[in-house]
């Protein structure tokens, strides 16, 4: 099972200004496993059936209100419970005053405290989306990764076959790259995202040229750190493309590829010299966002031609279009 760790969460949701109030000691010990934040009231009153261990607890007003209502007998006992049922991490939001009883818990048990000044649903809306994207289903594909015309867009192809010289010129038209050689693919919901291994990022690498740092030459707006896949492109040598069952002409076939049970339309795409293949990705990607908005030139082009031979055999000709 995926996890991460406290500290490494706290990395990420920088922008709550998280502060540590105790255990700091042990943020790199607990391993959250799950993207679910859990408020804790029915624990409060209780009800400790519901609570699992390893996520994460955020504490908030209404929280703080009803342990006030609680003897201290009681209030010590519950959140001791709750902290030896979910060794993971307490989070106060709204700067509030933390009892000691929270603090004697936490420390019985190992688990870290932290605060911060931000409201209890901004504080469990960024860290969910934080844990949901580093929990998320992930894979590893070879290829480039970019952003064109707005879309995601993966190259894929056998090595040396010229994803990233494509990629660089698509770059140089303004496009934007995500990815060279190594993709890390991870599954939101009903999508996929891809982004760079954080070694490679911002880099590329071009054979007899060597790696070139795509930010530097280009500036921050030639890169993006990840990208919704919209649509996938495999080029293929152009003897291999006519013998593929799959290659359509006309592009009338709907055709897809699953990455992490996600369905994404698949464009098979032959390369030789002479294809400028960065306008053939940039044309894939504007036609794609066509059809997105419901305009398939393919379909309308056919249906035109099989309107014209019908007129035709309507007429007594034949049916030259």
């Amino acid at each position: 099972m995926k996890s991460i760790s406290a500290a490494v969460l706290l990395k990420n949701v920088s922008r709550l200004n998280i502060l540590v109030v105790d255990g700091a000691e042990y943020l790199d010990g607990c391993g959250i496993v799950s993207s679910r934040v859990q408020r804790p009231g029915l624990a409060l009153a209780g009800y400790f059936e519901h609570i699992r261990p390893n996520r994460v607890q955020l504490f908030g007003e209404t929280e703080f209100n009803f342990l006030q209502t609680l003897p201290a007998e009681r209030q010590a006992n519950v959140l001791d419970t709750l902290a030896g049922l979910n060794r993971c991490l307490f989070v106060v939001s709204k700067e509030l005053p933390i009892p000691a009883s929270l603090l004697t818990a936490a420390k019985n048990h190992k688990v870290p405290v932290v605060t911060t000044a931000q409201s209890t649903v901004q504080t469990n809306n960024e860290i969910s989306y934080c844990l949901d994207y580093a929990l998320a289903p992930e894979a590893v594909m070879h290829g480039v990764c970019l952003e064109v015309c707005g879309l995601g867009v993966i190259i894929l192809g056998k090595s040396g076959i010229g994803k990233s010289e494509c990629a660089l010129e698509l770059v140089k038209n303004g496009h934007r790259l995500v990815a060279d050689d190594i993709i890390r693919i991870k599954r939101r919901q009903h999508y996929i995202v891809g982004a760079s291994d954080e070694l490679l990022r911002d880099h590329i690498e071009l054979r007899g040229v060597g790696i070139l740092n795509l930010s530097d030459m280009f500036g921050i707006t030639a890169i993006r750190q990840r990208k919704k896949i919209d649509l996938v492109i495999d080029f293929m040598d152009f003897d291999e493309w006519n013998r593929h069952t799959d290659a359509d002409r006309a592009g009338l076939s709907a055709k897809t590829v699953t990455i992490l049970d996600v369905p994404v339309p698949h464009i098979l795409c032959p390369v030789s010299p002479g294809r400028n293949m960065a306008e053939i990705v940039e044309l894939a990607a504007k036609n794609q966002l066509l059809k997105l908005m419901g305009h398939d030139s393919s379909k309308m082009f056919t249906d035109k031609m099989q309107t014209r031979i019908n007129a035709n055999r309507n007429n007594g000709g034949g049916a030259n279009v």
